[in-house]
């Protein structure tokens, strides 16, 4: 940086003398040798150097500029300990979708006496039931009906045998694509258009505990046909996402323990204008009095569910967000609707679908499943203890995984990236660019007052003209 200004300069001095003598003394190198260079090809020379120099500073910031607008991010795999962490929520249906013994009862003449010979063979089918019936093979077909579903499917209090630490929601129809049928389902811990906050479980040290044991009947003499296998469907998820245990679920077969061992990953992205483009579910949630979906998918679901209600005035039984008045009766094909429904149904994925953005705090839970017999010691001798379906939960508390999008650049680093290119290029520090722009202050203000003077002059000279 100059460090006197140069003094004043005589008033007939020109803009281009003044200004070489102002370069001259700069502390920026670069300039003061071209200014001070008697030799014209040197002077060349050096004024072509600077100006290809510049051109590649120039080229690397507006790459660089160009590249960071992009808002380019990283991805950080943490392993972290903390103190508590949000339990998964359980969803669960009965394989056997509806109880034999509702329907025979309600509808006798679908049902037929059970002969000695199918006793022999399926013990437990006749065994406990006091209908002793046995659908005909067109009964079948009932179940496309959503409402005789939830009004025959297992009730929870006797399908769920041990005590949670809640009661369960359901009664909610899932799907089982594959069979065409729709069948009652039931969760614990699950958060879907609720006001209540996610169940947390404090750490519980250096000891394995297991954290929620589960037991089940599936009722197997209940079973709807004889030739069916008894069972039931089991799901560990997200407690703010409705799952279907039919696609994301095992299947637990009665007489058997099942240790489960649950891991958490969470993954973080970054909101606009990051790629990752989220919301924070949340937040939006919060502001909403506590309404609302608190995940993608189930933002998703409730678009699709709304849409239902409003041109079929039902819910259909493919969705997961839970239903507002009933649900779609496929059996009975659906009604017509109006052309404004006709143009929202076509395009009713693509619009939730971009509707609905990634959340910026995803909570997944992967687990592994370990099948063994139940024991004798694990029950009384009573044989029916013997069917029921025990599962333990471990939570794997030690470390939790974490995927976190950060910025690549943050704004501080852009001035560092840009001074190190001046630096490698023009072999400019940051207080030679301050000595710089001095000197244009300088030739700048020097340009206007010898301007002004010489307009004052001609103003006198005009002036004594007149006057003589």
């Amino acid at each position: 940086m100059a460090v006197e200004s140069p003094e004043e300069p005589a008033p007939k001095k020109s803009v281009k003398t003044y200004a070489s003598k102002v370069f001259k003394e700069s502390s920026v190198s670069i300039v003061s040798s071209i200014v001070a260079t008697g030799n014209v090809r040197r002077k060349v020379f050096r004024i072509l150097v600077f100006l290809l120099f510049t051109v590649g500073f120039l080229y690397q910031c507006i790459k660089f500029l160009c590249y960071m607008l992009q808002y380019p991010t990283v991805v950080n795999i943490e392993m972290s300990r903390p103190k508590e962490y949000m339990a998964p929520a359980y969803t669960f249906c009965n394989y056997n979708i509806i109880k034999r013994s509702g329907f025979c009862e309600t509808f006798p003449d679908k049902c037929t006496d059970s002969d000695e010979k199918l006793c022999q063979e399926q013990p437990r089918y006749c065994e406990g039931n006091t209908t002793t019936k046995v659908p005909i093979k067109g009964a079948w077909n009932i179940l496309g009906d959503a409402e005789y579903v939830l009004q025959f499917g297992h009730d929870v209090k006797d399908f769920l045998v041990s005590k949670a630490w809640e009661n369960a929601s359901g009664p909610f129809l899932r799907e089982n694509l594959e069979e065409g049928t729709t069948a009652p389902c039931y969760s614990i811990g699950e958060r879907i258009d609720s006001n209540l906050t996610a169940r947390y479980i404090g750490k519980m040290g250096n000891w394995k505990f297991p954290n929620d044991e589960l037991e089940f009947d599936p009722e197997e003499h209940e079973k709807f046909f004889p030739n069916s296998k008894p069972g039931m469907l089991f799901s560990v998820h997200n407690p703010f996402e409705a799952v279907n245990p039919f696609e994301q679920g095992t299947f637990m077969r009665p007489g058997y323990l099942y240790r489960i061992t649950i891991q958490k990953v969470i993954e973080e992205l970054l909101p606009y204008p990051y790629k990752t483009d989220c919301v924070n579910y949340t937040d939006v949630w919060l502001k909403a009095n506590k309404t609302g979906p608190r995940s993608q998918e189930m933002c998703r679901h409730k678009c699709l569910r709304d849409i239902s209600e409003r041109c079929f005035n039902c819910t259909d039984t493919s969705l997961l967000y839970p239903k507002i008045s009933k649900y779609c009766n496929k059996a009975e094909g659906y009604i017509s609707v109006s052309d404004d429904c006709i143009v929202l149904l076509s395009d009713a994925f693509d619009s939730c679908g971009s509707n609905c953005k990634d959340d910026c705090v995803r909570s997944k839970f992967s687990y592994e499943v370990q099948e063994t017999y139940l024991t004798q010691n694990m029950f009384d001798e009573d044989e029916d203890e013997s069917r029921k379906i025990r599962i333990v939960i471990y939570y794997d508390d030690s470390e939790t995984l974490k995927i976190r999008y950060r910025p690549q650049y943050q704004e501080v680093e852009t001035f560092s990236y840009i001074g190190g290119f001046i630096g490698i290029w023009l072999g400019i520090s940051l207080v030679q660019v301050a000595d710089v722009f001095e000197s244009l202050f300088l030739i700048g203000r020097y340009f206007f007052r010898k301007g002004s003077g010489a307009c004052s002059r001609k103003a006198e000279k005009s002036t004594e003209g007149e006057s003589i």
